[in-house]
């Protein structure tokens, strides 16, 4: 059953988040994590896991980045060349699902939450618990760096916030699946309720 369903994901760490959160969940194991060392290999070999033998369903998690059009553009155009003539001009905000006859049943998901540009921290970032002061903290601490002394591309401040607040939990510097694991996080936090309800959809399982 799990190498008909298969979800792609961009690297360890989004691996690492979602296992932690589908253990949470309890989420059946009906669908194997496909860890694609990297968004540029994820896209270039999209075409080839579409076609994979026996493929029944397939999902794609991906960052926006800095430009959700753009990103989905991207996905838009690779999907129609293999076959999905139906991709909406715009991701669903709920996560996109796509059907076609003769295909494999398409889910995308795009981090954080389908509406804004960023990455997976933005959407770690949003299952700290409303109120916590470390939280707020590592955003003060951030902006403290004289900016000549910022080593890190603005880019990556969201990195900056999440990592920095993980060195200050119990057990400091916890990678982020780890962390979720450890409760430092919500699991029950609404975007992250919002994804698992995703991938029950998409992999046609009972919420």
């Amino acid at each position: 059953m799990a190498d008909r369903n298969i979800l792609l994901v961009e690297g360890k760490d989004d691996e690492h988040v979602f296992k932690s959160l589908l253990m949470h969940h309890q989420v059946p194991e009906v669908f194997r994590i496909k860890n694609k060392d990297g968004v540029n290999n994820l896209l270039e070999t999209l075409d080839v896991e579409i076609d994979r033998s026996g493929l029944e369903r397939l999902g794609i998690v991906v960052d926006a980045d800095t430009d959700l059009d753009a990103r989905w553009q991207s996905l838009h155009d690779r999907l129609r060349m293999s076959g999905y003539p139906n991709v909406p001009a715009v991701p669903d905000l709920s996560g996109t699902i796509i059907e076609h006859p003769g295909r494999p049943k398409l889910g995308i998901w795009l981090m954080p939450d389908n509406a804004a540009s960023g990455m997976l921290e933005d959407f770690v970032g949003y299952l700290v618990r409303q109120g916590d002061l470390l939280w707020d903290l590592a955003e003060v601490s951030l902006q403290q760096i004289p900016e000549a002394e910022r080593r890190f591309p603005e880019t990556h401040w969201i990195k900056a916030r999440v990592y920095t607040w993980l060195a200050w939990q119990e057990e400091p510097g916890k990678p982020m699946g780890q962390a979720i694991t450890a409760t430092y996080f919500d699991a029950n936090a609404s975007q992250a309720q919002q994804l698992i309800t995703w991938l029950n959809r998409l992999f046609d399982l009972t919420p």
